[in-house]
């Protein structure tokens, strides 16, 4: 099969630092190429980008990478002269995927449809209104049940175009220490992901705070972009964070592009939380699902998106949604003490979670992708 993937205007694929959504469809892309099939991907240029006109099987066309504005209405207008700008470029195919906000309804058209082959938006988001460009699309993947009732509830006739698939992981790259770690000393309670307010590292570092009041010596590390060009919370997050932990140190890292560095800090962490409680900011996150495939028990507000993914006390451990914030500090503590008193429960916990992590590998998922994709190809040459 002939197939292209166009990525957003704001974040290249990797080794380039990278969002979630790209690193995702890079990885689907590197498998559908390594099956003979012809992949192209169009997407941001960047400086950390191998040069050429692809690389790994994948023939990669470049357009310019854009800064959020930080005004969602901008960055949507971006997307937009983005957006028509990039269709000039996509070639003959039997599928065309994107998860542009306005390439869809661009490529509406008889002529470009002919041309393009099925066309799939992938959405990661909760929906903002944007679902009604998206009447004449053969398909919309999301990565979670939840993010498909909201795309039906806004727009019911699009139902029976939904594929939920959920975000899948590159077990070569994230996988367990073996022999297995040693807990640290201190032990090392570990965050991966943008450093943005909806994240809640407010909850998790004045939980972290309480563990160190009682005398508990634990190290907290935070890895991921905090700059507001990177889709961070700026320095006002970083201070706010530094009051919390009235005078003791948290070790911010910093963005890890490469998968492989990213996967050695998972490898050294005896704890892993994801505080986030966006129940509408949050699709699948990868990030927790990367640090279940290295061995690690998830610590994550319990979301409907986790459903299936994180089980509370089988993979990891969940804090209750909608408790104030004391409270939810309160039960996040009780929750990272538990794994740090009980290590026979963090290794039992942390086994399960990489074990479950296996139908969640990269070629499982883009054959399944593929699979379904194919089918509509096919319906669509009758």
């Amino acid at each position: 099969m002939r197939l292209t993937i166009v990525l957003g205007p704001f974040k290249p694929p990797p080794p380039a630092p990278s969002g979630a959504v790209e690193k995702v469809w890079w990885s689907i892309a590197r498998e559908l190429a390594r099956r003979g099939h012809a992949v192209t991907v169009v997407g941001a240029d960047h400086p950390d980008l191998p040069r050429g006109d692809g690389w790994e099987g994948v023939s990669y066309r470049r357009m310019p990478l854009l800064d959020r504005s930080g005004r969602l209405w901008r960055d949507v207008l971006r997307d937009f002269f983005w957006s028509r700008r990039a269709r000039w470029l996509l070639p003959d195919a039997d599928v065309t995927i994107t998860n542009c906000v306005w390439l869809p309804w661009l490529l509406g058209g008889p002529s470009a449809r002919r041309r393009l082959g099925v066309l799939e938006v992938h959405v990661q988001r909760f929906p903002k209104g944007q679902m009604r460009l998206y009447a004449r699309v053969d398909s919309i993947s999301t990565v979670s049940r939840a993010i498909a009732d909201a795309i039906s509830a806004e727009q019911p006739a699009l139902s029976e175009r939904i594929r939920v698939l959920p975000n899948p992981v590159d077990l070569e790259v994230f996988r367990p220490p073996s022999p297995p770690r040693a807990t640290g000393d201190p032990p090392v309670l570990l965050y991966t992901g943008r450093l943005h307010p909806e994240k809640r590292l407010d909850l998790l570092v004045a939980a972290w705070r309480r563990l160190l009041d009682e005398g508990r010596r634990v190290r907290l590390r935070l890895v991921g972009p905090s700059s507001r060009e990177a889709g961070g919370g700026g320095a006002p997050l970083i201070e706010r964070l530094r009051a919390l932990a009235r005078g003791s140190e948290i070790e911010l890292v910093g963005a890890v592009a490469d998968p492989r560095a990213l996967a050695e800090e998972l490898r050294g962490a005896d704890l892993y939380a994801y505080p986030s409680t966006a129940a509408e900011g949050e699709a699948l996150p990868v990030a927790p699902l990367e640090a279940m495939a290295c061995g690690l028990a998830p610590v994550v507000a319990a979301l409907p998106q986790y459903a299936g993914v994180v089980v509370d006390g089988e993979h990891g451990l969940a804090v209750p949604l909608g408790l104030a914030d004391d409270e939810a500090t309160r039960a996040l503590a009780d929750r990272l003490r538990r794994l740090l008193d009980d290590p026979a429960l963090r290794s039992r916990l942390g086994r399960r979670a990489a074990e479950h992590m296996q139908g969640f590998s990269v070629g499982a998922l883009a054959a399944r992708h593929l699979a379904d994709l194919a089918a509509l190809a096919a319906r669509r040459a009758t």
